[in-house]
């Protein structure tokens, strides 16, 4: 409807209504992702021009509207001092103008850029000033509403409180406004503030430890959500009331709040993927929604270790996976903004019918220790380590940081520490059942990590296991080709262009595969966007190999792989491969072997595990890091003539290549062989 607006506006002259709907459009753009508007549709484009007419037009009031969205917007960005700055043009104008109300927005967006930015003393003196607005607000609705908002900033101030002292005052600051959004609420009649109001108020009382007294106001404002269907404040309130419950001592119950509150989570999932899967968000899914998932999963592991051995510890170990599983799908899902997770076979099979050899390790990291479910062919089982998450993610970003640098060794103490946490606990277990195959279903920032480099002091897991990730064990494409096809597509950019410097070594790739295969080749000026299109248009590919330059990037839109007349996106890829698998061809491997990832950023490492399942591939093998091409070359010609030969799998394959890198005396360092990884189904 607005952009018909827009469209009218424009064709009739109308700055000002034009400006208006502008103003009105890029305030639903900052809260909502891409997928919702075109590329040329920006929020910060548009609040721009809009401000210029209303300069232009000496239009005070709509001047004053669009830098408040401004502000809002870079606040998002974390650019906190311009926010501030717009805030205050518009709050200097809704003064002159009486306008209390916006004025009051304005000053608790200038406390919560200061509260980010780390200023508790502005913050301070900014929240001062709204709460002097709201008591002149006129509307008992809106003063409810900007009471909520007001006590969510100190709310806020308590994570940046200078000492105990300090975080007290600011949660009886906190509490304050939530009583008087109550009682503004009550006056008003106005049942849906209430229940928002109750319930922040009530996890205020959880801060203070007054469980008992928190989880009578958590079911009062869970009743009024219900009630009104505020979907986004149910399973909040179901989430604490789980929480108090745990605090209270009776996990059935807490357990029983918790998988409510995901239900409902779940459904709702597509509606907050707007918000926290929006770049101009200043929180992301994981760390708003994630704990809820990882809480549930540690109550079910804490039941487990008190039920004997059975079916019933069985059922809890597995609906503990199950838990942190459905937390991976949406992460891949938000970061895609797509539903890709769910086209893959809902119907994992077991790890024995897969393979009597592998074992899948899914490594939960909880606050207070680390949780290993180790499935193998003898079946599911729990290991328990004493690491604190943060002390594993830190470990884990060392060993990153450190292992690509090839004239140090710096790294092996990171990759012990890891060694000792992730493989020497459960070693018995991989012993007693023959295990010659690991697959990872890793978490955090050991996405970014190559586990075939860890390392117990003589050996590198390399030479103990291959080597195989996963983003989930439900997320493992165990569809296959319905079609006999051996047919091998090679696209390759060795020229520089675009920026990027050449990739000699490329054309020796090239020669190398056709020793093992006869692909049809694209190379350079024949790698082309259309010739590709076109290409897969004509035939179904097993293996799609592509050597170029590749970036995986924090945002999807952004992760590309280089070709000779542009870029091919995430969606490119999948619209080139994934037709394949409808026809009962689905592609066996797609490679890329000229990618890398940022190093420390865990949302770049979960495109880059969730690449397959974007693409619609079994499996992708890709680089954590650049590798000269020279190795390159070398890793791929030994990779794919150990594929070739019968029976091999292809995390076997990789380890034979990694294993013939390694031992080359140019290539020994792990910063060479040790970025290569296999993504999906290993087999």
């Amino acid at each position: 409807a607005l952009k018909q607006a827009l469209g009218q506006a424009q064709s009739k002259g109308d700055r000002r209504t034009e400006a208006l709907v502008k103003n009105n459009l890029a305030s639903l753009w900052i809260l909502a992702s891409r997928k919702y508007r075109a590329a040329t549709e920006e929020p910060d484009i548009y609040l721009l021009e809009a401000l210029k007419v209303a300069e232009e037009l000496e239009d005070k009031p709509l001047e004053s509207s669009i830098r408040t969205n401004l502000g809002n917007l870079l606040v998002g960005w974390g650019n906190y001092e311009d926010a501030v700055w717009n805030y205050k043009q518009a709050v200097d104008q809704a003064d002159k103008d009486g306008n209390h109300e916006l004025a009051a927005r304005c000053r608790i967006g200038m406390a919560t850029a200061a509260t980010f930015h780390g200023s508790t003393s502005l913050a301070e003196e900014y929240a001062g000033g709204a709460e002097a607005n709201i008591v002149k607000v006129k509307d008992g609705r809106d003063r409810a509403l900007l009471h909520i908002k007001l006590g969510d900033v100190y709310s806020r101030m308590m994570d940046n409180a200078a000492d105990r002292e300090q975080r007290g005052t600011y949660l009886a600051k906190g509490g304050a406004q939530y009583h008087k959004s109550i009682t503004e609420a009550r006056k008003a009649g106005d049942e849906p503030s209430q229940a928002y109001s109750i319930g922040f108020l009530a996890g205020l009382y959880e801060t203070e430890g007054r469980y008992a007294e928190s989880l009578q106001l958590s079911r009062a404002a869970l009743r009024l959500a219900q009630k009104h269907k505020l979907f986004d404040a149910v399973y909040q309130w179901q989430w604490l009331v789980g929480r108090l419950h745990n605090q209270l001592g009776d996990r059935d119950r807490a357990i029983g709040a918790y998988k409510t509150a995901v239900d409902n989570l779940t459904s709702i999932r597509s509606d907050l993927a707007i918000v926290y899967g929006n770049e101009n968000s200043p929180t992301t899914f994981r760390d708003s929604v994630g704990p809820i998932y990882y809480e549930l999963a540690d109550l079910l592991l804490k039941k487990a270790d008190e039920t004997e051995e059975g079916p019933a510890r069985s059922a809890l170990l597995v609906e503990a996976r199950a838990t942190v599983e459905a937390l991976k799908g949406a992460e891949l899902s938000d970061y895609f903004q797509d539903d890709c997770a769910n086209m893959v076979n809902a119907g994992a099979k077991s790890i024995g019918q897969m393979s009597p050899t592998a074992a899948i390790v899914y490594i939960i990291p909880l606050e207070s220790r680390l949780e290993l479910l180790i499935e193998t062919k003898s079946g599911l089982k729990k290991v328990t380590v004493d690491v604190p998450s943060r002390r594993l993610m830190d470990q884990a970003l060392l060993f990153r940081h450190h292992v690509e640098r090839r004239t140090t060794y710096f790294f092996k103490g990171h990759a012990e520490a890891l060694y000792a946490w992730l493989i020497e606990p459960i070693k018995k277990i991989l012993e007693a059942d023959e295990v010659d195959t690991l697959v990872f279903v890793p978490d955090g920032a050991l996405r970014n990590v190559p586990m075939s480099g860890l390392f117990d002091g003589e050996k590198y897991l390399l030479e103990q296991y291959a080597v195989g990730v996963a983003p989930g064990l439900s997320l493992i494409e165990s569809q296959e080709a319905t079609t006999p096809n051996s047919r091998f597509l090679f696209s390759g950019l060795a020229a520089e262009r675009h920026g990027f410097p050449g990739l000699p070594a490329v054309v020796e790739e090239a020669e190398l595969i056709a020793k093992s295969f006869a692909p049809t080749e694209l190379m350079d000026g024949t790698f082309l966007k259309d010739d590709l299109e076109n290409t897969f248009l004509r035939n179904d590919y097993r293996y799609v190999h592509i050597a170029s330059h590749g970036q995986f990037s924090g945002k999807a839109a952004s992760t590309f792989v280089l070709t000779y007349d542009g870029f091919l996106t995430l969606d490119d890829l999948e619209n080139l491969i994934r037709p394949s698998s409808y026809r009962g061809a689905p592609v066996e491997l797609l490679t890329l072997s000229a990618c890398q990832t940022a190093a420390g950023d865990d949302k770049a490492a979960l495109g880059l595990a969730g690449v397959a399942i974007k693409a619609g591939c079994r499996a992708a093998l890709a680089t954590l890091w650049f590798v000269s091409d020279q190795a390159s070359a070398l890793m791929v010609d030994e990779f794919y003539r150990a594929l070739a030969k019968p029976g091999a799998t292809k995390a076997k394959a990789l380890q034979h290549a990694q294993t013939v890198l390694r031992n080359d005396p140019r290539f020994r360092h792990p910063r060479y062989w040790a970025p290569y990884i296999m993504i999906g189904n290993w087999l």
